[in-house]
């Protein structure tokens, strides 16, 4: 059902209203639109699946040339449609609206798709049709359509695009600002979520709705899903990943906490709790790369928040938590423009990021403050021990220009964020991009 928070709308100073296009949606139609596979847009609660859904609808009528009878846009929580949450019902609804078509051509679009019962038997069906061209998209609920269960319900005939909440540019377009250092503060603090466009600067709609995003994932996509009996123990297990996005830990790490805090848990379950909420796509978990050795270590990891903007509902702001939300802030913007990212490792150094795309490698380092000669050195040494040409960069947020020292590039995170197209860097000595 749509709702205001949903629809990422609102209304400008003149009363106009004013939609905000997501950066994803031209990347989404240009790679996968027409390819004969199934489109999953998956991502955390309240990031913004559903609009970027009809947004990819009403591309492909102005873009692509489908026609209006062409495209079916079903939305499965609005009980209008409630006749089709059978799939018998559903299926024939499809065919008798598709069977009148000349082309044999169609686009189908379905937002909640687990609403329906026995829903795949109905996605498979037309998947697999010889006859009739069936360009499938549907969205669900974590709660009860996660990726981990796709392969068993349309085995090996989907992809899995990634749906994150608002990137920095996105951000400040929802809500009319213009970069600056309060704008920033603004993003760290609150995160990406789209349902708090124009709120910025009401506290209290910001925590409540921050609040309710959080209190639903817990219940409804952790607790109630893998029926776990002890919620305070798990509600300590997220406070203690939050309270450390950024640094390296084990299961084992946590186990000696909780048991400082006087609370049993066992590594074990430890291990499924994080699966748990990983599932929800809560949190990401990170795994480290040996750059020498060329290969990943199973020990030590490190986890980061889909959307930070929680850790702020449960924990507040301060000054300690910036080095952290800063890796987390660039880690998610990797991932958004489509890169593979791990935490690297070389001898006994550690580097933020390894992140690699299209035979590509790129290694990034992400500090606060460059402030001293001590926090220079740990920065750049781990890079200058690296030998391969593949390019390298410091961001942070010192106001300094761009520059280039031994080919490793520093960079201010706001300008890196702010990048929208890749483009070749002279910086680099080589045609590698950035982004």
């Amino acid at each position: 059902m749509e709702t205001f928070f949903d629809t990422i709308r609102f209304f400008d100073y003149n009363g106009n209203m004013k939609i905000i296009e997501r950066e994803i949606v031209n990347s989404i139609i240009k790679q996968y639109a027409g390819k004969k596979v199934i489109k999953v847009l998956a991502g955390i609660r309240r990031c913004g699946k559903s609009f970027i859904l009809r947004q990819i609808r009403d591309k492909l009528k102005s873009e692509l040339e489908y026609c209006e009878s062409q495209i079916i846009y079903i939305d499965f929580e609005d009980l209008r449609n409630r006749n089709l949450l059978n799939h018998i019902n559903l299926f024939d609804f499809i065919t008798e609206r598709t069977g009148r078509l000349k082309q044999k051509k169609a686009c189908l679009l379905f937002d909640e798709i687990q609403e329906v019962e026995g829903w795949e038997r109905v996605v498979n069906s037309f998947y697999s049709q010889e006859d009739f061209n069936y360009d499938i998209f549907i969205t669900g609920s974590n709660a009860k359509l996660l990726s981990s269960e796709l392969s068993t319900l349309i085995s090996g005939r989907f992809v899995n695009i990634e749906i994150h909440p608002f990137s920095y540019c996105e951000f400040l377009e929802a809500n009319e600002l213009k970069d600056s250092d309060a704008s920033f503060e603004a993003y760290m603090r609150y995160g990406g979520f789209p349902g708090l466009a124009d709120f910025i600067g009401n506290e209290n709609a910001i925590t409540g709705y921050l609040g309710g995003i959080y209190s639903t994932i817990l219940l409804k996509d952790v607790i109630s899903r893998n029926k776990i009996r002890d919620a305070a123990l798990l509600e300590k297990l997220i406070l203690f990943l939050f309270d450390n996005m950024g640094n390296v830990f084990s299961g084992k790490s946590i186990h000696n906490f909780m048991k400082s805090e006087k609370r049993s848990l066992s590594v074990e379950t430890i291990y499924d709790y994080i699966g748990y909420l990983a599932n929800a796509l809560c949190f990401r978990k990170i795994g480290r790369f040996d750059v020498k050795g060329k290969r990943l270590l199973e020990t030590m990891e490190k986890y980061y928040a889909a959307d930070w903007g929680l850790k702020y509902h449960l924990l507040g702001f301060d000054d300690k938590s910036v080095p952290g939300l800063l890796e987390n802030i660039v880690f998610i913007e990797l991932l958004r423009r489509g890169w593979n990212v791990k935490i690297g490792k070389i001898d006994d150094l550690e580097i933020d990021f390894v992140a690699e795309k299209n035979g590509v490698r790129h290694y990034f380092q992400v500090s606060y403050l460059l402030a001293s000669e001590q926090t220079m050195e740990r920065e750049y040494k781990p890079l200058l021990k690296i030998k391969d040409s593949f390019p390298k960069t410091i961001l942070s947020l010192d106001a300094l220009p761009l520059s280039n020292e031994n080919g490793i590039v520093r960079m201010n995170i706001r300008d890196f964020l702010l990048q929208r197209e890749a483009t070749s860097n002279a910086f680099y000595g080589q045609s590698n991009q950035i982004v």
